[in-house]
C-alpha cells in the first residue's frame, strides 16, 4: 500500500496547472462530449500523471488533518488520477477539493475528494464489499472504491446519462458484457491493468435499476449485504431501497428538498430494523428523473 502522506524521494515534476496547459483548449466548446482520442491522449500522458499525484500530496495531508479517514482512503485519493474523470479544461483544478461541474446545466459534477470519503467512512467501505452507487458521473467514485474494495470486492454503479455513462466505460476500462445486450448490464470491467474490485456500470434511471438490482439477490441472503451511495441529493428518503436493505446493508445519501437545507443521511438494517442517522449539512446536484 502506498503511503497515504506521499513523502516518499521522487524525481523533479513540472506543475499540474502547467502540464495541464496542454489540453486547456483543445475544444471549442467545453460543454461537448469530451472525444475518446482525447481521453486516450490524456490517459497516456505520463508526466501528467505524475504531476497529479505530486499536487495530490497535500491534498492528502490535509484530508488526513481534517478527518479521521482510514489510511485505505487516503491512500486511493492519492492514487486514483482525478485529472482523467475531470473536463480537460479543469485538469488544472483536479487536485483542489472541490466540485468540478461536468455539464453546462450544473447537474453532474464530479463531487469534492472528501465527499466521496465521507460516504464511504459511513458505509464502513472495506475489502470484499459490494457497493451501488447511484450516479456514475464519469466513474471517478467508482475508481475510488475500486482500489478500496479490492480485487475480492465489487462495485455496480448506475448513471443517468448516456453520455457520462459512455465516458465512465471508457475511463474505468470497462467492456461490453455481450454485444447487444441490454443497457441496464451495458459494460463490466476492472480496469485497464486488471486492478481493484471489478466493475459493473449500469445505463438508467438510478432507483428504478438499483430496486432490480437489490432485487435479484435477496433470495438466498447474499454474503455481503450491499453497502449504497447516492451521489445527488433527494427530495425525500429512498423508502422502497430503504426496503430492500438486508440484514447489515447501509444506505447514505444526501436528502433535502431544496440545495440550501441536504443533510447527509445514514440508514442501517440491523437486526430486522431500519435505523437513521443524520450526518450534518451538505450540497449536492438534484436527482435527475427518479434517479
Amino acid at each position: 500500500m502506498a503511503s497515504p502522506t506521499g513523502t516518499e524521494p521522487r524525481a523533479a515534476v513540472a506543475p499540474l496547472a502547467a502540464l495541464a496547459a496542454r489540453y486547456d483548449d483543445r475544444r471549442p466548446d467545453r460543454w461537448e462530449p469530451v472525444p475518446e482520442r482525447l481521453d486516450e491522449v490524456i490517459g497516456r500522458d505520463v508526466e501528467l500523471a505524475e504531476a497529479g499525484r505530486v499536487a495530490r500530496t497535500p491534498l492528502v495531508a490535509e484530508l488526513a488533518r481534517r478527518f479521521e479517514f482510514l489510511a485505505r482512503y487516503l491512500d486511493a485519493i492519492l492514487l486514483v488520477p482525478r485529472e482523467r474523470f475531470v473536463l480537460p479544461e479543469d485538469i488544472a483544478a483536479s487536485a483542489d477539493d472541490t466540485p468540478l461541474p461536468l455539464d453546462r446545466a450544473g447537474q453532474a459534477t464530479v463531487s469534492a475528494p472528501h465527499a466521496y470519503l465521507l460516504t464511504y467512512s459511513l458505509l464502513g467501505l472495506a475489502p470484499g464489499d459490494r457497493l451501488l452507487e447511484l450516479g456514475t458521473g464519469t466513474g471517478y467514485g467508482a475508481a475510488l472504491a475500486r482500489r478500496i474494495l479490492g480485487p475480492t470486492g465489487h462495485v455496480t454503479s448506475i448513471e443517468i446519462d448516456p453520455v457520462l455513462h459512455a465516458r465512465a466505460a471508457l475511463l474505468l476500462g470497462a467492456r461490453p458484457d455481450r454485444p447487444g445486450g441490454d443497457e441496464a448490464l451495458a459494460v463490466r470491467g476492472a480496469g485497464p491493468s486488471g486492478e481493484g474490485a471489478g466493475v459493473t456500470l449500469l445505463c438508467g434511471d438510478g432507483r428504478t435499476l438499483a430496486e432490480r438490482v437489490l432485487a435479484r439477490v435477496r433470495t438466498p441472503p447474499p454474503e455481503r449485504p450491499w453497502k449504497i451511495a447516492v451521489t445527488y441529493a433527494l427530495t425525500e428518503p429512498p423508502t422502497a431501497l430503504e426496503e430492500q436493505l438486508s440484514d447489515g446493508g447501509v444506505l447514505v445519501a444526501p436528502v433535502g428538498a431544496w440545495e440550501g437545507h441536504q443533510e447527509l443521511v445514514r440508514v442501517e438494517r440491523r437486526q430486522g430494523a431500519l435505523l437513521r442517522e443524520v450526518h450534518g449539512a451538505v450540497r449536492y446536484v438534484a436527482e435527475r428523473g427518479n434517479g
